[in-house]
């Protein structure tokens, strides 16, 4: 009888274990889903080290304008929110959040009032650090590849001056002319 008794219990025994591994093989199932895979794993620190930083100054429009290290790679969104974000106040439609940064850049984020400003004293002069491909159709020999040439160009760099369109290809000292009392780069 001692035998039976002993045989039942293991059985139980068993059984248990055998829930206990079955419920802990669904948990690590269902781990496995939200495991995110860093290609990083097993490389050493000296690598991770090599990580390029760039200087932003931030100005304008945000709660704490000034110089900010950031990661290379980063966009503009990331140096607004390093900047504790934009105020209330702040005119983004000009601005391009996911246009990635430059070393050294600086980034201007106008406020309501000032955008009044600029607009009434520029009215007649169009933007290409911020103008949409439309607006930017509007100058004398500017079709609708230049005005992509001139987008995809500030989207890595702004215009710095307007002179600096002649970089875009097939701008030139011809074209220039007939457009260089209709364009501005705004405040910088």
């Amino acid at each position: 009888m001692n035998n039976r008794i002993y045989t039942k219990g293991l059985a139980v025994v068993l059984i248990i274990a055998l829930l206990i591994m079955a419920y802990l093989g669904i948990k690590l199932s269902s781990k496995e889903k939200n495991v995110v895979f860093n290609e990083n794993i097993g490389k050493d620190n000296a690598e991770e080290e090599k990580t390029e930083w760039i200087f932003v100054d931030i100005d304008g429009a945000v709660n704490c304008p000034g110089v900010y290290e950031l990661k290379d790679g980063c966009r503009v969104n990331d140096a607004i929110v390093m900047a504790g974000g934009l105020t209330d106040k702040a005119y983004t439609k000009n601005l391009n959040k996911a246009r990635l940064l430059v070393d050294g850049e600086k980034i201007y984020v106008l406020n309501n009032d000032e955008i009044n400003e600029v607009n009434s004293e520029n009215s007649k002069l169009i933007n290409i650090n911020t103008a949409s491909k439309e607006m930017l159709k509007t100058i004398p020999g500017i079709g609708d590849a230049y005005a992509q040439r001139i987008i995809d160009y500030r989207d890595k760099k702004f215009f710095e001056t307007i002179e600096e369109i002649k970089k875009i290809d097939g701008i030139g000292e011809k074209t220039f002319e007939k457009m260089k009392e209709l364009i501005t780069i705004g405040e910088q």
